[in-house]
C-alpha cells in the first residue's frame, strides 16, 4: 500500500512539475513573442517624436495663432521644465520613481491589496515610466496583453534613459486638460505663461489636473482643483522636496488662472491667419502644418493691422452697409502687412480681400496706361472724349462718360487718367490692344486670368481681381517698375531653427523705371486734384479710382510712404448696386477713399513701423528725375503767361520738351 501511494504522489508531482513547466515554457513563449512585437525606444534612434503644436507669429514676435492636429503640445527641453513641477509630479503620481527601474512591484502590491479590500479599482500602480510607455506606444487598452507589454517597454525604456529623461518625457506627452497636452501647452492654456515661469502653486495646481483632468478641471471646478492642489503641496513636504513654510505659503495662493484660459480667445487678424494657412498647406502639406512643431514668422505688422481694421469700420452697421476689404502690402519686398477680408470672421470665412474677384472699374486704368507708354503713346497725346462705339464680337461697346460729366473736346492723356474720362481710354485700348494690356498687367502683378476684351480698360473683366492683387500690382509702380510677388510669410522654421520655407523678396523687372515714374506722376495729381482728392492724407501718395457699372464695386487703390494698400467695398453679393448708402451712390472717391485715407494716415505715419528699414529689392536702373512746371491745360511746359501751372516729377528728359502752345 505504501509504495503504492508512493508512486501515486511521485506521478502526481511529475504531472504537475510538468503541467508547470509547460506553463513557464508557454509564458516564456508568449513574453518572446510579445517581446518580439514591442516598439523600438532606442533613444538615439529619434524614437521620441509627438506631434507638435505649430505657431504664428505676427512681424513683432506676438503670437497671432497655434495650430494643431488632435493635440497642442509644444515639446521642451528637458532641462527647461521647472524643478517644482517635476517634483510635484512625482510626489502625487509615483513617489518611488527614482528608487524603481520602471516597475514598482510594492507599489503593485499596495494597489492590488487595497482594490482588493474595497471590491474596486480605486489605485493604480503604474509608474510614471509605465504611464510614459502607455501614453508613446501602447495606447490606452486594458489587457493583459497591453500590460505586459507596458512592464517590459517600461524596463526597456529605464535603461536606454535617465530619470530625468523619462520624466521630461512623461511631462511634455501627458495631458493636462482643456486641449493642452505637455507642460508648455498647458502653462499657457491655464495661465498665459511659459512653463519657466510657473510658480510652485502653478506647479501643484498642473500635476494636480494629471490623474483627472476633468474632475480637477479649476475652470470648471475651482473647489476640487485647490483641494487637489494643496494635497500635491503637502505630499511634496512630506517628501522633504519644499519647506513646510514654502507649502503654507504656496496653499495659500489663489488659482490665479488666465482670464482667457476659460475661452477661446478671439483671433487677432483672422482673415491673414487664414491666408497664412491656406499658402502653407499648399506649401508643406497638413501633417508639417498641424504636427510638425513649426515656427511660422509672419510680415503682419499688428499696428497697421488694427489701422485698418478701425478703418473699415467707417460703414458700421453689418445688416444693412456694404462690406469693406483692406489689403497692404509693402512695396519693396512684397510683405502683406494688414488684411481685413470682411467684417465678421466668425460668420463668414471667405476672405474678400485675398479670395474675393471682383470688377475694378477705372482703377484697372494704370494698365492700360502702362501699355501704351509702352507703344510709345506720351502723356501730352491728344485724344477725343466724345461717346465711343466700336464692334466687339459681333455686337457694339458703347462708351461713355461717368454720368455722361463730359461729352465732348479734347484731352491729354494725363487729363484723361486724372479725371478718369472713360471714353479716351475706350480709344486708347483700341489703339494699344487688349492683349497687351493685359500681358502688362500680367507682369505687373495681377494673377487671375484676364480675357482680351477692349471693355478691362474700365474694369470690365469677366472673372475680377482681388484686392491683395490690385494692392500688389500697385505696388510695381511704386518699386520703379519691379514686381514683387505678395506673400504673408517672413520664413518658417523647425523646432530647431532649420528654414523650412522662405518666399523669394526680390523683385523682377516688369515695366521701365520711366515708365513707372511717369504713372506715379500722373497718379500723384489724381491723390492731389483728381477723383482720388478725398483719400489725400497730407503726404506724398499716388492712387486711382475705380467704380464698377451700376456701382456694384468701388475702389481705391494707391500707395504712399513704404506701403501700397487697395480698398474695395461692396455687397458680397456681386448683383446688389450701392446707389443708397447712406444717402449716395458709393463711388471709389466717396468711401473707399475714406477708408484708404483713415488707415495710411496711421500706416505712413512718421514713427509707423512696417517692416525693415533696408531696401531689400535693387532696382540698377534707377532714372535721374526731374521737377517740371507745366501747364495743367497742355501738359507742355508753361510760359510766363499761363494762368496756372503745377509741378511734376519725371524722369530727366524722357517726356516734355516743348512750351505751351496754348493762348490762355
Amino acid at each position: 500500500m505504501r509504495r503504492r501511494g508512493l508512486i501515486k504522489a511521485l506521478l502526481f508531482v511529475t504531472v504537475a512539475l510538468s503541467v508547470v513547466l509547460v506553463l513557464i515554457l508557454a509564458l516564456e513563449g508568449y513574453l518572446w513573442y510579445l517581446s518580439s512585437h514591442l516598439p523600438d525606444v532606442q533613444m538615439d534612434s529619434g524614437a521620441f517624436q509627438v506631434a507638435e503644436t505649430s505657431v504664428v507669429y505676427a512681424a513683432d514676435g506676438s503670437v497671432l495663432a497655434e495650430w494643431y492636429d488632435e493635440q497642442d503640445r509644444t515639446v521642451i527641453d528637458d532641462d527647461l521644465i521647472p524643478g517644482h513641477l517635476k517634483a510635484a509630479a512625482v510626489a502625487i503620481e509615483d513617489r518611488r520613481f527614482y528608487e524603481h527601474g520602471g516597475i514598482d512591484i510594492k507599489a503593485i502590491a499596495r494597489a492590488f491589496s487595497r482594490n482588493a479590500q474595497e471590491g474596486a479599482v480605486r489605485e493604480g500602480g503604474s509608474t510614471i515610466t509605465q504611464q510614459t510607455v502607455k501614453l508613446l506606444y501602447t495606447g490606452g487598452e486594458r489587457t493583459l496583453k497591453r500590460k505586459l507589454q507596458e512592464a517590459m517597454l517600461a524596463i526597456s525604456l529605464e535603461t536606454q534613459a535617465d530619470k530625468d529623461q523619462v520624466l521630461g518625457m512623461y511631462l511634455n506627452t501627458v495631458y493636462f486638460g482643456r486641449g493642452a497636452y505637455g507642460v508648455e501647452s498647458a502653462a499657457q492654456r491655464f495661465f498665459g505663461v511659459t512653463s519657466k515661469d510657473l510658480t510652485l502653486p502653478q506647479c501643484a495646481l498642473l500635476a494636480g489636473c494629471i490623474q483627472s483632468p476633468s474632475r480637477f478641471d479649476p475652470l470648471v471646478n475651482p473647489g476640487p482643483a485647490l483641494e487637489r492642489r494643496n494635497i500635491v503641496l503637502r505630499e511634496m513636504r512630506e517628501q522633504g522636496m519644499i519647506t513646510a513654510e514654502q507649502a503654507r505659503i504656496a496653499s495659500r495662493e489663489p488659482l490665479g488662472l488666465s482670464r482667457d484660459s476659460d475661452e477661446q480667445q478671439p483671433r487677432f487678424a483672422p482673415y491673414f491667419v487664414e491666408y497664412v494657412r491656406r499658402d502653407l498647406l499648399t506649401r508643406l502639406g497638413s501633417e508639417k502644418l498641424y504636427r510638425g512643431g513649426l515656427r511660422i514668422y509672419t510680415t503682419l505688422d499688428p499696428a497697421a493691422q488694427r489701422a485698418a481694421e478701425a478703418a473699415a469700420k467707417v460703414l458700421p452697421d453689418a445688416k444693412t452697409d456694404p462690406e469693406v476689404a483692406i489689403a497692404a502690402v509693402r512695396w519693396r519686398d512684397g510683405a502683406v502687412v494688414a488684411i481685413v477680408g470682411g467684417r465678421d470672421f466668425t460668420k463668414e470665412q471667405f476672405d474678400l480681400a485675398t479670395q474675393g474677384k471682383r470688377q475694378t472699374g477705372s482703377a484697372f486704368k494704370p494698365f492700360v496706361l502702362a501699355a501704351a507708354l509702352e507703344n510709345g503713346y506720351r502723356l501730352d497725346s491728344k485724344w477725343d472724349a466724345s461717346p465711343f462705339s466700336t464692334p466687339v464680337k459681333d455686337e457694339t461697346w458703347r462708351v461713355e462718360n461717368y454720368e455722361n460729366s463730359i461729352r465732348s473736346g479734347t484731352y491729354t492723356l494725363e487729363l484723361a487718367t486724372i479725371w478718369s474720362i472713360n471714353t479716351v481710354y475706350a480709344r486708347l485700348i483700341t489703339a494699344v490692344g487688349p492683349a497687351d494690356v493685359v500681358d502688362v498687367a500680367h507682369r505687373m502683378g495681377i494673377t487671375t486670368p484676364i480675357d482680351p476684351d477692349p471693355a478691362i480698360a474700365l474694369g470690365g473683366l469677366t472673372t475680377g481681381v482681388s484686392p491683395l492683387e490690385m494692392a500688389s500690382a500697385f505696388g510695381t509702380i511704386a518699386n520703379k517698375g519691379l514686381a514683387v510677388p505678395p506673400s504673408g510669410i517672413d520664413r518658417v522654421t523647425d523646432d530647431s531653427g532649420a528654414i523650412l520655407y522662405a518666399p523669394v523678396k526680390s523683385g523682377t523687372r516688369a515695366i521701365s523705371a520711366a515708365n513707372a515714374a511717369t504713372i506715379g506722376g500722373v497718379l500723384n495729381q489724381v491723390y492731389t486734384k483728381g477723383t482720388g482728392s478725398a483719400a489725400n492724407t497730407g503726404r506724398w501718395g499716388a492712387v486711382k479710382t475705380g467704380t464698377a457699372q451700376s456701382w456694384q464695386d468701388a475702389w481705391v487703390v494707391g500707395y504712399s510712404g513704404d506701403i501700397s494698400t487697395a480698398v474695395w467695398i461692396g455687397f458680397p453679393e456681386a448683383q446688389k448696386p450701392m446707389t443708397n448708402v447712406h444717402g449716395i451712390k458709393v463711388t471709389g472717391g466717396s468711401y473707399p477713399a475714406e477708408v484708404w485715407k483713415r488707415f495710411m494716415s496711421v500706416a505712413t505715419a512718421p514713427g509707423a513701423t512696417t517692416g525693415p528699414t533696408e531696401t531689400t529689392v535693387v532696382d540698377e536702373s534707377r532714372e535721374t528725375m526731374m521737377v517740371y512746371t507745366l501747364c495743367p491745360e497742355s501738359l507742355l511746359i508753361a510760359r510766363p503767361g499761363c494762368p496756372e501751372k503745377m509741378e511734376l516729377e519725371l524722369p530727366a528728359g524722357s517726356m516734355v520738351r516743348d512750351l505751351c502752345d496754348r493762348r490762355h
